[in-house]
C-alpha cells in the first residue's frame, strides 16, 4: 500500500475500528503474491517483433504452442511470493493518524499472508500459463526482435546421402537478434527455464520438462532435445560456407555434430559472440494460442492444477488440446512441475467418425482420413464434465468432391460415435476406393 492509498483511508476516516479494519484489509491484499505487472509492462511496451515478412505476427501469447507458438508473444511474468515487508505502511504509520499498534498488527497480518493463505490463485494461474506460452514462442518459434539487414547464411548437406541433400538441405539464413534480453543460446534456455521447478513429475500424461543447467543437456516440452532449437556456437563455420551433416558412426553419439544439425534445423545459433535467429517458423504462419481462460482444477497452499485449452497449429478448432499445468510453490515462487495432456475434443471426435465410417462399406468412396475430417469439423456442443461432444462436418470423396453431410454424437471417453445422422450429397461411386495404408515394420536384421 503506497502513501496515496494510505491517505485515501486516513483522510476520510477516524483511526477507529473501521479505519483499522480497512488498513488491515488493504495490507493483506498488498501482501498477497506480487503481480508486478506495471514493471513488466514498462519492460515490454514498445517492443515490436520484426520478422522477414512484416505482415506475419504471432498472436502474443496471448494467443501458446503457444502453435505452439507463442503468442506468441504474450505477457508472461514470473509470480513471486511477497518479498516486500510492510515498511511502506510502517513509514506511513509515522504520521499521527495511524498508531503504532496498527502498524504492528499489519506486520503480523503480512507474516500470515506469506504462509500462502492469501495467494490469488486465479492470477497465478493466468500469469504462469501465459508466461509458459510466451517463453515457448521464443524458444520454439524465434519470437524475438532481430535485424533483417544483419544476416549470416550457410548451406547444409549430407555428403553420404545425395537424395536427402537435394530434398532437405540447402540455404539456412539467420538474423542477428537485437532483443536486449538475449545474447546467447544459453540466455534463451535460461529464460525458458525460469518457470520450471527444480523437482518435476514424470510418468502418466506428464511431459518432460527442462532440468539441466546447460541447454545442450536439457529436454524441451515436446520431448525433443533443446539442441533442435538451440544450435550452439557455429563460429567455426565461415559465413556462406557449406556444412556437412554426415555422421561417421550413428551408434556413437560423440561423433554427432550437433552444431551442424543445429544450423540445419535449429531456431537459434551463437556466432562470433552474437545470437542469431531464423524466422522461418514465423514465416510459415504457425500460430499457437490459448482458446480458453485458465480454470483451476485443484489448489492448496503450495500446489495448483490449472486447465487450459490450446490450439496447437490446428485449423478450424474451437478447443484444441487441454493442457493441465501442475504448479508448485518452490522457495517462495510458483513454478511449473509438470504439464499433462487432457481432453482433445476435435481430434477424438474425428477419430471416432473415422472408425465409424471405416466399418461401413457404403462409405468406401469417402476419404475418411482423420486429418481430412478435422479440417471441416464443427463443434456444435462439448460437455467437458461428461466428456461428450456433438459435431458436424461435410466430408468429400477421394476425388475431393463433397459427398456426405454428417452430424454425430461422440462419447469421448470411449472415442465412439453413439449416434449419427448422415446424408449423402451425391450418389455412391463404387469405382472410388480409399487408398489403403500398409505399415511395414523393419526387421531387426534389416529385412522387412
Amino acid at each position: 500500500m503506497n502513501m496515496n492509498d494510505y491517505k485515501k483511508v486516513t483522510d476520510r476516516l477516524e483511526p477507529d475500528e473501521r479505519c483499522r479494519k480497512e488498513v488491515l484489509d488493504m495490507s493483506k491484499r498488498e501482501n498477497k503474491i506480487k503481480q508486478n505487472t506495471t514493471e513488466f509492462e514498462e519492460k515490454v511496451s514498445g517492443v515490436e517483433v520484426r520478422r522477414g515478412n512484416g505482415a506475419l505476427r504471432f498472436v502474443g501469447i496471448a494467443a501458446a504452442f503457444a502453435l505452439i507458438t507463442g503468442g506468441i508473444g504474450t505477457t508472461g511474468v514470473l509470480l513471486h511470493k511477497n518479498s516486500r515487508n510492510v515498511s511502506q505502511l510502517t513509514e506511513a504509520g509515522e504520521e499521527e493518524t495511524v498508531t503504532e499498534e496498527i502498524t504492528e498488527e499489519v506486520t503480523e497480518e503480512a507474516t500470515e499472508s506469506e504462509a500462502g493463505e492469501d495467494y490469488d490463485y486465479e492470477a497465478i494461474a493466468r500469469e504462469i500459463t501465459d508466461g509458459y506460452l510466451e517463453r515457448t514462442d521464443i524458444l520454439v518459434y524465434g519470437d524475438v526482435e532481430y535485424d533483417v539487414n544483419d544476416t549470416i547464411t550457410f548451406y547444409t548437406y549430407d555428403s553420404s546421402d545425395a537424395e536427402w541433400s537435394e530434398k532437405y538441405g540447402g540455404e539456412r539464413t539467420f538474423y542477428k537478434v537485437t532483443d536486449e534480453r538475449f545474447n546467447s543460446c544459453q540466455d534463451i534456455y535460461d529464460y525458458y527455464k525460469e518457470l520450471i521447478a527444480n523437482t518435476i513429475e514424470f510418468g502418466g500424461h506428464s511431459e518432460p520438462l527442462i532440468t539441466a543447467s546447460d541447454y545442450k543437456d536439457g529436454v524441451t516440452l515436446d520431448g525433443a532435445g533443446v539442441v533442435s532449437y538451440l544450435g550452439g556456437d557455429a563460429s567455426r563455420f565461415e559465413n556462406g560456407s557449406k556444412v556437412d551433416l554426415y555422421i561417421p558412426d550413428p551408434e556413437d553419439d560423440s561423433t554427432v555434430d550437433y552444431t551442424a544439425h543445429g544450423i540445419n534445423g535449429g531456431v537459434y545459433i551463437d556466432y562470433n559472440g552474437s545470437l542469431y535467429v531464423t524466422p522461418r517458423a514465423a514465416q510459415h504462419g504457425w500460430d499457437e494460442h490459448y482458446t480458453s481462460e485458465p480454470v483451476i482444477v485443484e489448489n492448496s497452499e503450495d500446489k495448483i492444477v490449472v486447465s487450459r485449452y490450446i490450439n496447437n497449429n490446428m485449423r478450424n478448432v474451437q478447443y484444441g488440446i487441454q493442457k493441465l499445468f501442475t504448479l508448485v510453490l518452490q522457495n517462495g515462487e510458483w513454478k511449473i512441475q509438470s504439464i499433462g495432456t487432457g481432453m482433445q475434443p476435435e481430434y477424438l471426435s474425428s477419430i471416432a467418425i473415422q472408425c465409424y465410417l471405416e466399418d461401413r462399406a457404403e462409405y468406401n468412396d469417402i476419404n475418411i482420413d482423420c486429418v481430412d475430417i478435422m479440417a471441416p469439423l464443427e463443434m456444435l456442443e462439448y460437455d467437458e464434465e461428461n466428456k461428450t461432444s456433438r459435431v458436424h462436418a461435410v466430408l468429400h470423396d477421394v476425388n475431393g468432391v463433397d459427398a456426405i453431410d454428417v452430424t454425430a454424437d461422440i462419447d469421448l471417453n470411449s472415442v465412439k460415435v453413439t449416434s449419427a445422422d448422415i446424408t449423402r450429397l451425391n450418389e455412391y461411386d463404387g469405382t472410388l476406393k480409399r487408398p489403403s495404408v500398409i505399415w511395414a515394420e523393419e526387421h531387426p536384421d534389416g529385412k522387412e
